[in-house]
């Protein structure tokens, strides 16, 4: 680590910055000596500091962190497989669980320069207060907490990937430092997220007065969903290991995640009915509103006759097409111009020659249909009513065997019933054709990447009363939770209801368990392609202490080398990525994963 944070110059970060005020590293080295840039000079006031703080958010966009967000939480998973005719080595060592030290995948980097970032800014910030008479104490707490949330999220990846990583919250400068530092524990680590998220909550903005701000950049909803986030994870993780001690016990944490996840849905339910009140669109106004009203319907077209929409104008235009929709929480902002999202060309999908990337969705897994929702554990991922079936993976022909990812790609996805289809598909009974078009974004790599949305936080509440209750009160409530997402995607199943068995049953999933495994189905419904499938697998681990159960569902895309997976996958370290080799070999303090570190001992002693 020490090699690679050394070379962090304040110009680099300088011109990072998202409209940063100075044009270039070469204006800045006018004023400046040759040989070395004067920090001292350089935190005179609050542009300064804001241009900083703007290159925080460039670095959690940088393609090579991009890359990360996919092959840390997607590529281990089963949502996907190696596009047929990749010859990437590396894809296809990662999925048969051959995991190497040498693999560039691990290289965490990229991540402790943001954080590195962040620490500048909080380094500097009290100091910026004293120099600039227009910069207040005020106006640096919300920044402050901003920088805390920010280093938290980049720990938060690391720590979920590796296991045990370094926690570092001091600035690192120059060669002469050192900074030479160890791993803490998953449970430490987790603990300095959580407690440095508690002391910055209250001091979130609530409001940038601008939606790309409010949804690009920390908010106190952020906080608090992350808080969410974090307080599961780490419940899940007690509940596993029941001999950790702490300030809290896993059933506290689990409680924890259920009060923040609340904290959030009435916080945007309040927002959206204040912002309907203020357009006047509702006569007399809005009093009531609930949760299940957030979320943005699939509305049909009234233009023809036909039996399925003619054009979904809901959804997914909205929340991925267009992005910063009312059901966001957190979304890193690209506009295909100034910061593109080529990681989605890469591996999914290259808009401009029409070719798949690197990976595709599993076939095993997309390939058909459930014929039933209620399956306690399904072959395959979506019912013939799911629209996004469509809206994940492009379809293009009944013969296809490679189902390219479209989620991030498509504006828009219009599905409809026909005579004829362009794509060959069916729906489950083998009669009805469906035809399905793809509007292509105008502005290729331009997709945001959503970090938190309205639906994480109705799953987290799900999951977490899942592990806390077991009386038929609290599992309908969790169950309700989970129907909400299911039933906005499956319209059909609910308007028309075709059989009973298009749509869910309680009486299926009425106990902890059942809740369990229904809420883990939607997520990986609701969330395919956008890096949390891996980590719901290893969190859904943790809590049982064992791979057993997770590799069920893991290894349904394996074919013959299924045996093997389940045997390199059999511990629950096995799950955590090993520490890149440079990075054992600059920082005599890292230790490697035992199960991956058969050279470590010639790994730290090389080059040192």
């Amino acid at each position: 680590m020490k090699k690679k944070i050394k070379n962090i110059a304040l110009c680099s970060l300088v011109a990072l910055a998202v409209g940063a005020g100075l044009s270039s590293c070469e204006d800045y080295l006018t004023i400046t000596p040759t040989d070395r840039i004067v920090e001292e000079d350089f935190w005179e006031d609050k542009n300064d500091l804001q241009n900083v703080v703007n290159a925080c958010y460039a670095r959690l966009i940088h393609g090579d962190i991009m890359d990360k967000y996919i092959q840390w939480g997607e590529m281990r998973s089963d949502n996907f497989e190696r596009a047929t005719g990749s010859s990437a080595l590396n894809i296809l060592n990662l999925m048969n669980a051959n995991l190497l030290s040498t693999n560039r995948m691990f290289d965490w980097t990229v991540f402790y320069n943001a954080i590195n970032y962040c620490n500048k800014v909080l380094a500097h910030g009290e100091e910026t207060v004293q120099k600039d008479e227009s910069f207040s104490r005020g106006d640096w707490m919300p920044i402050r907490a901003e920088m805390i949330t920010l280093r938290a999220f980049c720990h938060y990846y690391l720590v979920r990937t590796f296991g045990e990583v370094p926690y570092v919250t001091f600035e690192y400068n120059n060669d002469s430092q050192n900074f030479l530092i160890g791993q803490s524990t998953q449970i430490q680590v987790l603990d300095s997220i959580i407690n440095d998220l508690e002391l910055v909550k209250g001091y979130a903005m609530n409001d940038y007065g601008n939606i790309v701000e409010n949804a690009g950049r920390v908010t106190k909803k952020t906080v608090y969903a992350f808080l969410a986030d974090a307080y599961l994870w780490r419940a899940s993780y007690k509940a596993g290991n029941p001999s950790i001690t702490g300030s809290t016990t896993a059933q506290q944490d689990y409680e924890k995640c259920v009060e923040y996840c609340d904290w959030v849905l009435d916080y945007m339910v309040e927002s959206y009915k204040k912002e309907l009140n203020k357009s006047g669109k509702v006569i007399g106004g809005v009093t009531d509103l609930t949760v299940e009203d957030l979320l943005i319907p699939n509305m049909e077209s009234t233009t023809d006759n036909k039996i399925l929409p003619n054009q979904l104008i809901g959804a997914y235009d909205y929340v991925f097409g267009l992005g910063n929709s009312r059901e966001t929480i957190f979304e890193l902002q690209l506009d295909g111009t100034n910061n593109s999202n080529s990681t989605m060309q890469s591996y999914f999908y290259n808009i401009s020659n029409r070719t798949i990337g690197s990976l595709v969705c599993s076939s095993t897994l997309l390939g058909n249909v459930e014929t039933n929702p209620n399956t306690l554990s399904p072959s395959n991922i979506y019912t013939k009513t799911d629209y996004r079936r469509y809206e994940t993976a492009m379809y293009t022909g009944s013969d296809q065997t490679d189902f390219p990812m479209c989620k991030y790609i498509v504006n828009s996805v219009m599905q409809y019933n026909g005579t004829s289809t362009s794509s060959g598909m069916k729906d489950n009974s083998g009669t009805t054709a469906i035809s399905v078009s793809y509007n292509m974004k105008s502005v290729p790599l331009s997709s945001n990447w959503i970090v938190y949305r309205l639906s994480d936080i109705i799953l987290m509440k799900a999951e977490a009363m899942s592990q806390l209750y077991s009386d038929e009160t609290h599992m309908k409530e969790a169950f309700n939770l989970v129907r909400m997402i299911f039933k906005r995607a499956n319209p059909l199943a609910y308007e028309n209801r075709p059989t009973a068995a298009d749509s869910l049953d309680f009486n299926v999933f009425n106990t902890s368990e059942g809740i369990e495994n229904l809420v883990m189905q939607e997520r990986q419904r609701e969330f395919l392609g956008e890096g949390k499938r891996w980590f719901d697998l290893v969190r859904y681990a943790q809590r049982r202490n064992s791979t057993t159960d997770m590799l069920k569902m893991l290894t349904r895309k394996y074919g013959d080398n299924k045996k093997a997976i389940e045997a390199k996958l059999a511990t629950m370290k096995s799950l955590f990525s090993p520490i890149y080799t440079d990075e054992i070999k600059s920082n005599s303090l890292l230790h490697q994963n035992e199960v991956w570190g058969t050279e470590e001992s010639s790994s730290r002693t090389d080059n040192l």
